[in-house]
């Protein structure tokens, strides 16, 4: 995607629509609430700044998503040994698909989350 026109700080709160998902990480909701308030705060004043946020948001639904199939493939103990390492592999790409949003948006970039990121551009319109 391209670069839009934008003020430093919209480009901190776009970066920190996706780096505040990381809550997740500590605290469960952290990861939801976080990029719904940002986006809830700017989706009447930047664009830019609700469709990084709605997209993080969006993002971190389905890696609930992919979560809850992880964790019921484990309860198989069949299928444990595929879900385990693969919750993790998911976990760790999923950590490093975030830092790599996050820097992208603060360089003024419309990053696009694969899956989520053109339903995000729908909704807010870009």
């Amino acid at each position: 995607m391209g670069q839009a026109n934008v003020t430093d700080e919209e480009r901190l709160w776009a970066m920190l629509g996706h780096l505040l998902a990381l809550l997740g990480y500590v605290v469960w909701v952290g990861a939801y609430i976080a990029p719904l308030v940002i986006y809830l705060v700017y989706k009447d004043k930047s664009k830019f700044v609700a469709f990084h946020a709605l997209q993080s948001l969006f993002f971190q639904l389905a890696l609930l998503v992919v979560g809850i199939i992880c964790v019921l493939l484990a309860a198989t103990l069949v299928l444990a040994c595929i879900a385990i390492p693969l919750a993790v592999l998911v976990s760790v790409g999923a950590l490093i698909y975030i830092i790599v949003a996050a820097i992208r948006a603060y360089n003024g970039e419309l990053f696009e989350y694969w899956l989520v990121g053109k339903w995000a551009r729908q909704v807010v319109g870009i």
